[in-house]
Parts: C-alpha cells; structure tokens; sequence
C-alpha cells in the first residue's frame, strides 16, 4: 500500500509538471561561439532547465524549463550573476 500511494504521487508531480519556454534578450555578445556558447552552458547548469539555444543574430535566449524545479526570474538572475551580459526578459509562455 505504501508503495502505491508514492507511485501515485510521483505519477501526479509528472503530470502535474508544466514546462514552460521564456525568452530572454541578451545584449553585449560579441561572438557566435565563445559568448552564445557561455550563456548556453549557464543556462544548461540550471536544475529544471530542460532545453536552451542562444541566437546569436538577435540576441535572444530561449529557455524550456519546468516551473516547478526553478522559476523563470531565477534563470535570469543566474545570468545575471554568472555572465557580463546584459540580461533582460523579453517574453514568456
């Protein structure tokens, strides 16, 4: 019986879940690689984060992440503290 009740509720948390997608506006890249590729890999290192790509052409962080592991305001404030971007919300899901 215990066994089936702690199914139940990871089964419910599944389901529960939602993921979400946020896009974040990053300004002061300078390059495709390097500096894209470090706002990727510190997104990526965020616990929830399911998904990330950086278009370096617009400037723009897309971010799946599940809301009930991390909220989006801490994904920026990750990246606020972790790069030397400027880190701006631009919309979300």
């Amino acid at each position: 019986m215990k066994y089936l009740i702690l199914f139940f509720s990871l089964s419910l948390t599944f389901i529960t879940a939602k993921d979400n997608t946020t896009y974040i506006k990053v300004d002061g890249m300078q390059c495709s690689y390097s500096c894209a590729g470090k706002v990727n890999s510190v997104v990526q290192k965020i616990d929830g984060v399911k998904e990330s790509s950086v278009d370096f052409a617009k400037g723009v962080a897309t971010v799946t992440y599940d809301d009930k592991k991390v909220a989006r305001n801490d994904i920026i404030k990750n990246l606020k503290s972790n790069t030397s971007y400027s880190i701006e919300l631009m919309s979300a899901k």
